[in-house]
């Protein structure tokens, strides 16, 4: 990342007053820029904590400087009572933003600029055209989830503590997908996407290898299958013929292929036809009299405007067709080769599995489902591989993280029974492991009591795990669990408990960190 021309400050108010003495912005919109940044210095903390977020509090408000500095020359607040609130109120978003122009249009909060901030900076997520059928979507999508994963700092995060309901009223899938790619690769690698003007790297094969070294080559493919489905399934209201269109030919592809034999027969027949184009197109440049024959025939079914203007100008039209015609020989020489025959035959089979959400009566709420079950399945597949303290803490946090992401205005990963299952098998997993590896206190002699107890002390909104402590009480059939935020308490549970208080591994009425110190 380009580094800031005030980085090595840290007053940020006097960094960005300067700034804005070049800009001609009212002072309500200074004041809540000045706010803003204020409501991010004492948030950030919590915020970087939480998501395990690697990039500094320095860089990210500078980031944010830089933003207004170079790409923000009006930002325009708009009265919520006036007729000029009915465009935001029509896309349903907290600022517009008109890039060439350098203008934000927000609603008078410090959110709603944050908001148009991010918006306004450069973002390109270059997709490759082989992938034309979620080209456009995923990239609005990628966007999205950009700006959504940056204002989380003030949306959720206000310097005391973590407030998941205001989650409630933004768009889910664009959260859900960018959120995943970014946990379970790096945010780095999103960063990069995103600021990267080349559109030569392909990122969705980058992704696709990222997730194969960390996960496998199954899990790869299947989350890439499921991402891809989501991204379309959220567009067909508008794309639906479109998509159905294209999922016909390549139904109509791959059922050309199923024949190997008749398969190879069509593509030889189709080379048989382009070698004699060929011949023909080299006889009629060879020979004048032909050439001439041509140009008066070509030139009598053509309206005066598209008319061939000379012999040269055939000569080139020629030697143009008869260039395609060579490289599309070359192309079919290609595909009948074993390993590209193969090959085809499988990207076809992949995209019909994504087009065909086109054909089927599911809801974006089914597809969301698919699409999170199979990125807890890249979680569950990796665990075997954590060996270290540091890789269960890391891994702890995420999934602390991932368990509240909405899938719906109403549910959280961890509200629908098939995710909180693969929740509940990694966690069971992570606790295990780090109680042996001393990263937990053990609370209890029998495993399954022990993790339900440090369950619930990681279910909590608690920024720091170092500041937790359990304190446990026996009450007949039922054990107290009392989970602290240093000296508040978080959480207070009862459990049934019909063993014995022999089979605590701990005094009652004790705070025990919960981490091992």
């Amino acid at each position: 990342m380009r580094r800031s021309l005030f980085s090595k400050f840290k007053d940020y108010n006097y960094i960005l007053d300067k700034v804005l003495e070049e800009k001609h912005f009212s002072e309500d919109a200074k004041n809540l820029l000045l706010n803003m940044i204020y409501k991010i210095e004492n948030s950030y903390k919590d915020y970087s904590q939480i998501k395990g977020i690697f990039e500094t509090k320095s860089d990210f408000i500078d980031k944010l400087i830089d933003t207004i500095s170079e790409h923000c020359k009006y930002l325009f607040l708009i009265d919520p009572t006036k007729e000029e609130v009915k465009l935001l109120k029509e896309q349903n978003v907290l600022a517009l933003t008109d890039e060439r122009e350098q203008r934000i249009y927000a609603y008078p909060t410090e959110l709603a600029i944050l908001y148009g901030i991010i918006d306004i900076r450069p973002k390109y997520f270059y997709i490759p055209k082989n992938y034309y059928y979620i080209k456009k979507q995923l990239q609005e999508i990628l966007v999205e989830g950009t700006i959504l994963n940056h204002t989380e700092v003030i949306r959720n995060f206000n310097g005391w503590s973590w407030n998941l309901a205001e989650d409630a009223n933004i768009d889910h899938v664009s959260n859900m997908i960018y959120q995943a790619i970014r946990i379970l690769i790096d945010e780095d690698f999103l960063k990069e996407w995103e600021e990267n003007t080349s559109s030569k790297v392909d990122y969705i094969y980058e992704m696709r290898k990222e997730l194969i070294e960390y996960y496998g080559k199954e899990c790869s493919r299947a989350f890439y299958i499921a991402m891809a489905r989501l991204v379309l399934a959220k567009s067909l209201k508008t794309t639906k013929a479109k998509v159905k269109e294209e999922y016909d030919k390549v139904i109509f592809a791959y059922d050309n292929m199923k024949n190997k034999t008749e398969y190879i027969y069509k593509i030889s027949q189709e080379k048989k036809k382009l070698t004699a184009e060929i011949e023909k197109k080299d006889l009629l440049l060879n020979d004048n009299k032909r050439l001439i024959q041509e140009f008066n025939c070509r030139n009598k079914n053509l309206p005066d405007d598209m008319k061939i203007f000379n012999l040269s100008s055939l000569v080139e039209i020629l030697q143009n067709e008869r260039q395609k015609c060579i490289k599309r020989i070359k192309e079919l020489n290609e595909l009948v080769k074993p390993l590209n025959y193969t090959q085809l035959k499988n990207e076809l089979a992949e995209k019909i599995h994504i087009l065909s959400v086109v054909v089927e009566n599911k809801t974006i709420r089914d597809y969301s489902i698919a699409f999170q079950k199979e990125a807890l399945k890249c979680f569950y597949d990796n665990l075997n591989k954590i060996t270290t303290k540091e890789e269960i803490i890391d891994i702890i946090y995420k999934i602390r993280y991932y368990r509240k992401i909405r899938v719906t205005e109403n549910e959280k990963v961890e509200d629908i029974p098939i995710l909180a299952e693969y929740i509940k098998r990694i966690l069971k997993f992570l606790i295990t492991k780090g109680c042996k590896e001393r990263v937990f206190n053990i609370f209890c002699k029998d495993i399954e009591y022990n993790y339900e107890i440090i369950e619930e002390a990681l279910d909590t909104s608690i920024a720091n795990y170092e500041d937790v402590d359990i304190s446990l009480k026996l009450n007949g059939d039922t054990l107290e669990i009392t989970i602290y935020d240093n000296e508040i308490v978080e959480k207070r549970i009862e459990i049934e408990y019909p063993i014995s208080v022999k089979d605590l591994s701990v005094k009652q009425n004790r705070r025990i960190p919960m981490y091992v110190m």
